[in-house]
């Protein structure tokens, strides 16, 4: 991402607003992550610090976040030196991604003081530091004997700025600027500090490089996620001349949006990945079952032939003789048939075992056949859970695991049976004033289909697929009404990426369970198909129930 210093350097113009401010509440989101809640002219401002390898920042924030019961040692010790103190200064240091806040207030000996919190923005060597008025080091986020500069990051040592021979560009004149002479962006990056790849690519357009350089670093604030001409989607303060996709007021509104989808998706498949694994696991499992169980299928139909040896061994009771085989005549076909013996019994006794092998087989193919049934649906189960998995958002993902645990496939964790059943949260949009609701995984499903949607209400759901249940919650149906439920039943589906998408739809009380049968499979009449393709325009313009 392009979070380089000429970017932190509009970013900071933002963020002097909390000067002045005072800190009132230290918060943590995750290891990495904390909120200052910062008072100023009796308004809260909450402010984003993320030392997060892949989603370092800083930013105002209005999201909401989890944040634990019990905050970690190092959210408690900043909460103790600096919680009440005040913000008297911060800047940017030499164009580099490193922001300093000075922070004025009195200690636990009632002593006027400063202290130093710095935030180091740099990728995965991202740090938070702690210091006193001197920089001598209280506390550190990631601790590093030498760490990256060569710099000791360890308690009680003094802090030292990264040192960097490159060039502060905002220390240059325009005419200093302009004279220095670059050949490639790799060589603008190596001269000048606080530059990304994607700022230097796009100062090499035309011939007038140091212009191009210069008018950049100095352009006007225009917050935009752009698409690079790599196609790569990114955000930068200004488009520099590319496909803008989304813009924004502030710099702020941009990173905590942007940052906020990214978080969660990160989470989301940090918490899906188990239970995709888990469920492509226990798919291949009882596929390879059903192959097992179909063999054994193709030996039973032997039955008959154990049936038929059988009777023409009763047919020579007069062989004394203990043998391993005998010769006879086969009078279903007419011709002489080698019967392998057990050579330790008669032919009767043998003539027995044969039959006891023909009724065996016989009820195994009853039991083997049921067992393939079970299995088969099994497999129709976890495909559902597969199909759910990939529009799971973080609740619903947690959702699908009680549901596994529920149903004893995989073991509760010390954690998880401590966790309070949450109340089921249904996605719903408002479409001319009516609800529509979609259930995203089977727990969803069975309450949004079989408790809380009212019988005279419709049911949508894609044909003969793995899919959400919908439900348009009224009984007056308009054209844009069945479109919208079908557009959102074809969009919550396995088959989500098709054209043309065929979806049934029908009162709720012709929606019935299906006895044996797991609740997220239901049996319907009297239905109605409609077919849609999907538009995810319209779809990400739907309004949402908050």
């Amino acid at each position: 991402m392009s979070f380089d210093g000429i970017f932190l350097n509009k970013l900071i113009k933002e963020i002097e607003y909390c000067k002045t401010g005072r800190i009132s509440k230290i918060s943590e989101s995750s290891e990495t992550d904390f909120i200052l809640t910062i008072r100023r002219e009796r308004s809260n401002l909450n402010l984003m610090l993320s030392f997060s390898s892949d989603f370092a920042r800083i930013h105002f924030t209005t999201k909401h976040f989890d944040t634990p019961k019990t905050p970690k040692s190092f959210t408690m010790l900043l909460r103790k030196h600096i919680e009440g103190y005040f913000i008297e200064d911060l800047y940017q240091y030499e164009n580099d991604r490193v922001v300093v806040f000075k922070l004025a207030g009195y200690s636990e000996m009632k002593d006027y003081t400063h202290k130093y919190l710095i935030c180091e923005i740099m990728g995965r060597y991202s740090n938070l530091i702690l210091t006193d008025e001197n920089y001598k080091i209280i506390e550190v986020l990631k601790k590093d004997g030498v760490g990256e500069f060569n710099r000791t990051m360890l308690p009680n040592a003094t802090y030292e700025f990264p040192i960097t021979d490159k060039v502060n560009p905002y220390k240059l004149t325009k005419d200093e600027l302009l004279n220095i002479k670059v050949d490639n962006p790799k060589e603008m990056l190596a001269k000048f500090n606080g530059i990304s790849l994607l700022l230097a690519e796009s100062c090499f357009t035309n011939d007038f490089v140091m212009e191009n350089f210069y008018n950049a670093i100095n352009m006007q604030i225009n917050p935009v996620i752009i698409r690079t001409k790599k196609g790569k989607k990114d955000f930068y303060f200004t488009p520099l001349n590319n496909e803008v996709i989304e813009s924004y007021e502030t710099i702020s509104t941009l990173l905590d949006n942007y940052y906020y989808e990214a978080d969660t998706a990160f989470k989301i498949k940090q918490k899906t990945n188990d239970l995709l694994s888990f469920i492509n696991r226990q798919i291949t499992k009882y596929q390879k079952k059903v192959i097992k169980l179909e063999q054994e299928i193709n030996d039973s139909l032997l039955a008959d032939e154990y049936k038929v040896m059988g009777e023409l061994l009763l047919s020579y009771p007069h062989l004394k003789e203990k043998t391993d085989k005998v010769d006879v005549y086969n009078y279903y076909t007419n011709e002489t048939q080698t019967i392998t013996l057990d050579p330790k019994y008669d032919v009767i006794t043998n003539s027995q075992k044969y039959y006891k092998k023909y009724q065996k087989a016989k009820s195994a193919i009853f039991y083997i056949t049921e067992q393939i049934e079970k299995t088969k649906d099994e497999i129709e189960y976890f495909k559902v859970l597969l199909s759910q998995i990939s529009n799971a958002t973080l609740n619903d993902a947690l959702e699908i695991k009680e549901e596994l645990i529920e149903n004893k496939y995989i073991l509760a964790t010390t954690s998880s049976k401590q966790t309070k059943k949450k109340r089921i949260e249904l996605l719903t949009y408002i479409v001319d004033d009516v609800y529509i609701s979609v259930g995203k995984n089977n727990l969803q499903n069975e309450y949004l289909t079989h408790k809380y949607a009212k019988p005279n209400e419709y049911w949508f759901h894609v044909k003969d697929a793995p899919g959400s249940h919908v439900v348009l919650h009224t009984e007056n149906l308009t054209e844009n009404l069945i479109r919208t439920s079908a557009l959102l039943a074809a969009s919550y589906s396995s088959i989500s990426q098709s054209s043309s998408i065929p979806i049934d739809y029908t009162q709720v009380r012709n929606i019935k369970k299906i006895p044996g049968k797991r609740n997220c499979f239901v049996t319907y009449t009297k239905q109605k198909t409609i077919y849609i393709d999907p538009d995810y325009t319209k779809l990400s313009g739907l309004k949402v129930k908050k």
